[in-house]
């Protein structure tokens, strides 16, 4: 008898009902998923009360679930998602469909044995339609970045070794920092303010950015960043060259590109939208038409300072990752495309 499972998209702002239909799988914190059995319902849930798909468990390969073993969920923009099994989705014809009995804040993972989302899923099974993107392969494994090359990288770029030395000390205590956050506290309680101003603004300093150029809460803008000092909302609409939206520890960053896009009409002349929670950096810049990348896993470079790897996990291409992210956090590679 098939066991039926819900399992979250994500949440807080961290929606991954695409990348599950897309490469047929659901992956998820809780190691009781790489336990499911071929033939497992899966419910695919995003918020606390739609339903997005559905799917029966599915061997590949010989292989049907797995913990830990593959590569690119190790860092989900920053988030640890080892536990997966293969699922043949369906959606609904509709859209969402909103159910009730998930409780008011139901967990990644569990089990239900309630009417209404079983047979909700099973017609979806027998009614609904496949993805439209879906059978993808899944992202390539990337390669770890040592702290050396990420130095000596910003070096070549006109670092001082000076700034080099503080930069190692900076990105260490960020380290530090959000590891005690995720060990000692709940992360929906380490908001955006706290991480913009013991995060994200050390590093700022410490790559070269002076407080001149940086400015908090902007018209909107969590952080704005100017090729000069800023003296006046006039002058600041021609200078900007950065726009950082800043989130919380529990917060993703996939909706936080459409955000800093919104905020960036004010700010005609910039070059750069930066997604961040204080430790990954999500960087979008502007084109040769004037447009940022659109889709929020499409993006210029990404790097996760607690793992930085040499391209993005989640879509690996050429010049995405940590080493091309890190240069573009230096104010000078920004003023001088200004």
């Amino acid at each position: 008898m098939s066991t039926y499972w819900v399992v979250a998209a994500g949440s807080e702002g961290r929606a991954y009902s695409d990348l599950f239909l897309k490469f047929g799988i659901a992956f998820c914190g809780d190691e009781r998923l790489a336990d499911t059995k071929v033939g497992d319902t899966i419910i695919l849930r995003q918020r606390t009360k739609e339903i997005v798909a559905a799917g029966r468990v599915v061997s590949r390969e010989g292989q049907h679930s797995g913990l830990g073993d593959k590569e690119w969920l190790i860092d989900v923009d920053g988030w640890y998602l080892p536990a997966w099994c293969y699922v043949d989705w369906k959606e609904h014809e509709d859209g969402p469909f909103r159910v009730t009995g998930f409780g008011r804040q139901p967990p990644a993972l569990f089990e239900t044995r309630r009417l209404e989302p079983r047979e909700v899923a099973e017609r979806i099974l027998a009614t609904g339609r496949p993805p439209k993107e879906t059978g993808c392969k899944e992202p390539k494994e990337t390669k770890s970045i040592e702290d050396r090359k990420l130095l000596e990288t910003l070096v070549s770029e006109g670092l001082s070794i000076s700034s080099a030395n503080e930069l190692t000390d900076a990105v260490a205590k960020i380290r530090l920092l959000a590891d005690y956050y995720y060990r000692s506290c709940k992360p929906k309680e380490i908001l955006e303010h706290e991480t913009r101003t013991f995060l994200v603004v050390p590093l700022l300093l410490a790559l070269g950015w002076s407080e001149q150029q940086i400015k908090i809460e902007l018209e909107k803008v969590d952080i704005t960043c100017f090729s000069k000092p800023f003296k006046n909302k006039k002058e600041s609409r021609e200078n900007c060259v950065a726009i950082i939206e800043t989130k919380g520890l529990a917060s993703g960053l996939d909706y936080a590109r459409n955000q800093a896009e919104s905020y960036s009409k004010n700010f005609p002349n910039s070059k750069a939208l930066i997604t961040t929670n204080g430790y990954c950096y999500k960087i979008y810049l502007k084109d040769e038409k004037g447009s940022f990348p659109d889709d929020p896993y499409d993006p210029s470079a990404y790097i996760n300072l607690l793992e930085p790897r040499d391209k993005y996990p989640l879509n690996p291409k050429e010049g995405n990752g940590a080493l091309d992210a890190i240069k573009w956090l230096l104010p000078n590679n920004l003023i001088q495309t200004a």
